[in-house]
């Protein structure tokens, strides 16, 4: 893994997932972290009063510019201080909306992974409020950083999933040799609150052992009609460090509703989720 973009907007949130980051380095073949600040002010707020009835000027638009640019500059050399002369970490502030300027760097600097935050309860930061959206549009893996969640050497990971996304654990092959720090035990979770695997477990297990050869891995099974519980209690009893999500529309990830990710990521507190692409 080569190098790592970090949306940034001066928030906890984003604070926490640049730390989470910088532990992470130490333990994968990281060149390069990018920090990308979106500031986007659209005509309506340039020609719109604010709630204290000011009209935004250019200079004041400027002003902030250069105020935000002093605060990522001083993000950066405090994350170059912790990383060191062999990481290189650079600052990039776009004029587009967050979506459009992750996409952008994306395009432009091919980072091997997308590090964002998750809110914690009772905050409310730019980008924890897009997550979701980030996570879906993003054409690079996508690690999801819970507020209170602290680095830890990946050791053990789940990876969820349901019959008709076993196809989709071939994606796993190879990803120990891309993400030097990635060669986990693997408890594959197979979510089946309708008890489908009953008497096919031999079908499923010669599947998983077919497709994911390159890890040390065991299927498992849950049949908590909450899947996102499921998932987590399993989580938690099993010393997981992280959690894989399969990409496409069988994904335990995807699969849920727009509200059901949110409720998700705020129950989990404490477990990083890599999104598959």
């Amino acid at each position: 893994m080569k190098t790592i973009l970090i949306p940034v907007d001066f928030s906890e949130t984003s604070s926490n997932a640049i730390k989470y980051a910088t532990d992470l380095s130490r333990d994968a073949a990281v060149k390069k972290i990018i920090l990308l600040k979106s500031f986007y002010t659209s005509v309506y707020e340039q020609i719109l009063p604010t709630p204290d009835f000011l009209q935004l000027s250019a200079d004041d638009i400027e002003t902030e510019r250069q105020e935000i640019e002093s605060q990522l500059t001083f993000l950066g050399q405090k994350l170059q201080n912790r990383c060191g002369e062999t990481i290189e970490v650079e600052t990039t502030i776009s004029n587009e909306p967050v979506l459009r300027a992750i996409y952008q760097v994306i395009q432009d600097k091919h980072p091997d992974l997308l590090i964002v935050g998750s809110d914690a309860t009772g905050e409310v930061s730019m980008i924890g409020e897009q997550i979701i959206e980030i996570a879906k549009s993003s054409p690079v893996k996508v690690l999801i950083i819970p507020a209170n969640s602290v680095y830890k050497r990946i050791e053990q990971a789940v990876v969820p999933c349901d019959f008709e996304a076993v196809a989709r654990l071939g994606l796993l092959q190879g990803l120990n040799n891309s993400h030097g720090w990635l060669n986990p035990k693997l408890m594959i979770l197979y979510v089946d609150p309708k008890k489908k695997h009953i008497g096919r477990e031999d079908e499923y297990e010669a599947a998983v052992k077919q497709l994911v050869n390159c890890y040390e891995c065991k299927l498992y099974y849950s049949e908590d009609k909450n899947v996102v519980k499921g998932i987590l209690d399993f989580a938690g009893g099993n010393n997981v460090q992280l959690i894989i999500a399969l990409p496409g529309r069988h994904s335990f990830f995807y699969n849920l509703t727009h509200s059901s990710i949110t409720d998700a990521l705020s129950f989990n507190a404490r477990l990083p989720v890599l999104i598959l692409k």
